[in-house]
């Protein structure tokens, strides 16, 4: 908070609440029948509020300068997270190109098992791959990535999903 909105509360808070003492007086000399105390009473009472006016303004004037401060803040702020977008945006870009400059491919890679490469080769004897993979016993997969046996022909299977 401004020093200026504190100070013109604070100082509009005493003079309302100080102006009661020469309206109460003015009252009184009012009833008794004393117009120049009342007068005096009143001169009091006219310079407090005007006194209020004062602080009034006063806490105008800082109120607007918090919000000036504030939008300022705000801007600051909002500048400060554009500049962590952009930075978190240019890291991306760069993962993206990859490390040697190429962009990286936008789909899935695998690991071939030394199993796997085995069949993919050509052995000594001219055989090719499809002719290697026929000697090799065929195996099915769980859904943990496990080897099962297979069901034997007319055997029942037991299938559940």
């Amino acid at each position: 908070m401004n020093v200026k909105t504190m100070e013109g509360l604070a100082g509009a808070s005493a003079s309302m609440s100080l102006i009661s003492t020469p309206m109460n007086v003015a009252k009184e000399a009012e009833r008794k029948g004393d117009t120049e105390k009342t007068q005096r009473a009143l001169g009091y009472a006219a310079g407090m509020k005007e006194q209020a006016e004062e602080y009034e303004k006063k806490t105008e004037k800082g109120m607007k300068a918090d919000s000036e401060e504030a939008k300022k803040q705000e801007k600051l702020r909002q500048e400060e997270l554009i500049e962590a977008r952009r930075r978190e945006r240019e890291e991306q870009e760069k993962w993206l190109k990859g490390e040697n400059g190429r962009e990286i491919a936008n789909y899935d890679s695998v690991d071939i098992s030394l199993e796997g490469k085995l069949q993919t080769e050509t052995t000594g004897g001219g055989q090719t791959m499809s002719e290697t993979a026929e000697d090799l016993p065929e195996k099915n997969y769980d859904q943990s990535g496990e080897s099962v046996e297979l069901a034997a022909a007319g055997e029942n299977v037991n299938v559940a999903v």
